[in-house]
């Protein structure tokens, strides 16, 4: 830490001082036959010019640290704070998954499943093994053309262009982790604006589905507060709107 940082320096300079010397030789006064005298006036020079780094150690505020926010986030307030940011699910990406409705239990190619908390939104998974955190795929309908490409360069330009602090969320910021066109994939990490608590969001182009699939999960508590809900129908309206998707909306007209 910078407090450390000045400890060290000052030792430094205390060690290699020339008084160092002389407080050897004040320890061994017997062997170099330094007088009385000499010893009690080389001590104290050399505890008063030492105190001399350690006040300024002692004295010097500690300046606020920054947290590992990203450059995109709303404003400098806050940003002294230590984020929250948890631990990154090894869960993440594309892989082989188990239902856990099934009878025998059938795989699936998706993303991860949601752990149970209140705080995740996901369609890759069955919708039997978790109706109350399951959300439709999304289908980019009119940007098709037949391959992952152009629908998932839609999504990369509606996540460039995100309005941070849009219905007061993620005041933090956003990182894109990985982007593959080819593979229709999109994951981001999105920050809030004062704790700095992380949410996992990716998107991937499902061949089989022929529709996007959607995960949105807070890596740290239980509830989010609709947090991921509200980015969810941000990106999802804006794609409909700006680039012709059709996603299906609920009876309340809402994606989530």
């Amino acid at each position: 830490s910078p407090k450390m940082m000045q400890f060290v320096t000052a030792a430094i300079l205390i060690l290699h001082s020339p008084l160092a010397s002389v407080a050897y030789n004040i320890n061994n006064n017997n062997n170099n036959k330094i007088s009385n005298t000499k010893t009690v006036n080389d001590r104290r020079s050399f505890l008063s010019i030492a105190a001399i780094p350690l006040a300024i150690f002692i004295a010097t505020p500690l300046a606020p640290q920054p947290s590992a926010a990203f450059d995109n986030r709303l404003d400098d307030r806050y940003a002294d704070r230590t984020p929250q940011t948890g631990v990154r699910p090894d869960t993440l990406g594309v892989k082989s998954r188990t239902s856990t409705s099934s009878k025998p239990s059938k795989g699936y190619e998706g993303l991860a499943p949601c752990d149970g908390r209140p705080n995740c939104w996901c369609s890759s998974t069955p919708f039997e093994d978790n109706p109350a955190r399951y959300i439709q795929p999304w289908d980019s309908y009119n940007s098709r053309a037949g391959t992952a490409g152009k629908p998932i360069q839609d999504l990369k330009k509606v996540i460039d262009t995100y309005e941070v602090g849009q219905k007061d969320i993620d005041g933090g910021g956003f990182q894109i982790i990985e982007y593959d066109e080819a593979k229709g994939y999109l994951y981001i990490n999105f920050q809030s604006y004062k704790n700095g608590f992380i949410d996992d969001v990716e998107f991937w182009y499902n061949g089989e589905k022929d529709k996007f699939d959607v995960r949105s999960a807070s890596r740290i508590g239980q509830s989010d507060l609709g947090v991921n809900a509200k980015r969810l129908e941000y990106i999802g309206g804006r794609l409909e709107k700006e680039f012709g998707w059709k996603l299906n909306r609920r009876k309340n007209g809402s994606l989530v």
